[in-house]
């Protein structure tokens, strides 16, 4: 992964950039190369750090690979998107097209195939922290939904609505999706993490969720898709 070619223009306010791959070479060769074009870059080399750094460390953007020891890619995008929008784009070595979908379904904003230039990379990360600004981390809009997460509140056409903390949950996860299928396996995972409850079971609590949700908010604001899992297509 190199930097030659056409210099690409410098970032006016360097952004805090994460990178989480266990391929150090690699790791090192893309962090050196963002760092000459002017951001800050964390380095994380396995999945459980790198969840700690995406938390901790607060970057703007964060670079994944998907094959990561201690815990998958997968796992660190899946609860990663449980509490936070930061763009991430997902490097890594499958190019299958499954494996594009299910990462973007899942929450990436981006994926790129290994091996890639630093400028492609470069110029993917200026992409989608273009279509990160102006968006708020922390109140999400659907339709006449509003929901507040530092206030853990949700509201419809202005008047708040009590929910549970699993409803709450939920809702969280579908609105920071919009326009995304959420599987039922993200909200099996949401609602029981590190755990492999009966499949049945888990299935009927997310339904009964679900109705509730559209009960209290608008029988229209989340749409089931039959043998998939659940979408908020509002935006």
């Amino acid at each position: 992964m190199g930097t030659r070619g056409t210099p690409e223009p410098h970032v006016s306010q360097p952004s805090r950039v994460l990178v989480i791959d266990d391929e150090e070479a690699a790791r090192r060769a893309v962090a050196e190369g963002l760092r000459e074009l002017g951001w800050e870059v964390l380095e994380a080399g396995d999945g459980v750090a790198g969840l700690e750094a995406a938390v901790q460390g607060r970057p703007d953007v964060v670079l994944l690979d998907l094959r990561l020891p201690g815990l998958e890619g997968e796992q660190v995008l899946q609860r990663l998107r449980r509490t936070s929008r930061v763009p991430l784009i997902v490097i890594s070595a499958k190019r299958e097209e499954d494996d594009r979908v299910a990462a973007l379904d899942m929450g990436a904003d981006d994926y790129l195939v290994k091996p890639f230039t630093v400028r492609e990379l470069a110029a993917r990360i200026r992409a989608v922290l273009r279509r990160s600004e102006g968006e708020s981390p922390d109140t999400v809009t659907v339709g006449e939904v509003v929901v507040d997460f530092p206030a853990h509140t949700a509201t419809h056409a202005g008047v708040r609505v009590p929910l549970t903390a699993q409803e709450f949950a939920v809702l969280g996860c579908l609105v920071r999706n919009r326009g995304r299928l959420v599987t039922r396996a993200m909200l099996e995972a949401l609602l029981h993490p590190g755990e492999n409850p009966p499949a049945d079971t888990v299935s009927n609590v997310i339904d009964v969720i679900v109705l509730r949700l559209r009960k209290k908010l608008g029988h229209d604001l989340i749409t089931t898709r039959r043998g998939q899992g659940f979408i908020i297509d509002g935006c």
